[in-house]
């Protein structure tokens, strides 16, 4: 049986059916997961909710009640995985719709853009902090459907795919963008104007997201995640532009508009034996 582009999927059908995988799991909820099965982030995060039955906040043992932005947190957290898998069964409909008679070979990708709630616009965010974005809701009040595109070409960039998305579901562009440029010349996207009514705006040609004047800047900008899996290098001033991020088959891209901190809130927990990436001292958070 093929299996399914979404590796959540394929990773709890590895649980139900390999009681020894689901042990590993309980103890080490990040090695194994994300090393070998590539899920997110907040895909194991979720599955260990679930499975363990641990509330947000709770390090040995249970809370009673928690702060709003935990509970958005796990809302975000679910979030983000119903999108991904809904992004990966679209696309694992349109592969199976790719039929011997089609002669051409077409790869799937899709785009899931995250958006303040804006009732009217332009409004601009530039040089502003998470803080201000949570006034309209924060950067995940609304998202839009996972569009999906069929390509001949199997590693386009992210660019390309948004022009895609943008020439096929209306008969004007559902998400056009408007565009700056870093001191390299490289393109960086500095607006989403939703369906081409009013623009959302946040500037990282503006000189506050200079990180040599300002080292601890933290203003949001349009941020782009692969497969919910946030890298480095992949967006901001200093990232890899939009225009050159190469993808891969079956990718989905989330758009956000986030200073992605790392101020989540989570207490450190307590070494399990067996525990691979704790004791590797990458990470004690989720």
């Amino acid at each position: 049986m093929k299996k399914s582009n979404s590796n959540l999927l394929n990773y709890i059908g590895h649980l139900l059916a390999n009681e020894q995988a689901l042990d590993a799991f309980l103890i080490d909820p990040i090695t194994e997961p994300e090393g070998q099965h590539g899920l997110t982030k907040a895909e194991r995060s979720i599955l260990r909710r679930t499975i363990a039955n641990l509330s947000n906040k709770s390090v040995n043992g249970y809370t009673i009640k928690r702060d709003y932005s935990s509970y958005r947190r796990s809302l975000r957290l679910l979030q983000n995985v119903l999108h991904n898998v809904g992004s990966k069964m679209v696309q694992d409909l349109v592969t199976n719709n790719n039929t011997e008679e089609n002669q051409a070979i077409l790869y799937t990708f899709s785009v899931i853009y995250n958006l303040p709630n804006i009732a009217s616009g332009p409004v601009d965010f530039t040089c502003q902090t998470n803080d201000y974005v949570q006034k309209y809701g924060g950067p995940y009040a609304w998202a839009t459907p996972a569009y999906t595109v069929a390509l001949t070409n199997p590693n386009p960039t992210i660019q390309q795919v948004m022009d895609a998305v943008n020439q096929k579901y209306f008969a004007t562009p559902v998400m056009p963008y408007a565009t700056v440029k870093n001191t390299a010349g490289d393109l960086f996207v500095s607006a989403l104007i939703p369906l081409g009514v009013y623009s959302i705006t946040a500037d990282i040609s503006n000189s506050c997201y200079d990180l040599q004047q300002n080292p601890d800047a933290d203003f949001v900008f349009w941020f782009y995640s692969i497969n919910g899996r946030a890298n480095p290098i992949t967006a901001g001033n200093l990232g890899r532009s939009f225009a050159v991020q190469k993808l891969n088959p079956n990718d989905t891209v989330y758009w956000q508009l986030i200073a992605p901190d790392q101020k989540y809130g989570f207490q450190k927990c307590s070494l399990t034996a067996g525990n691979e990436y704790a004791l590797r001292g990458l990470s004690k958070k989720e």
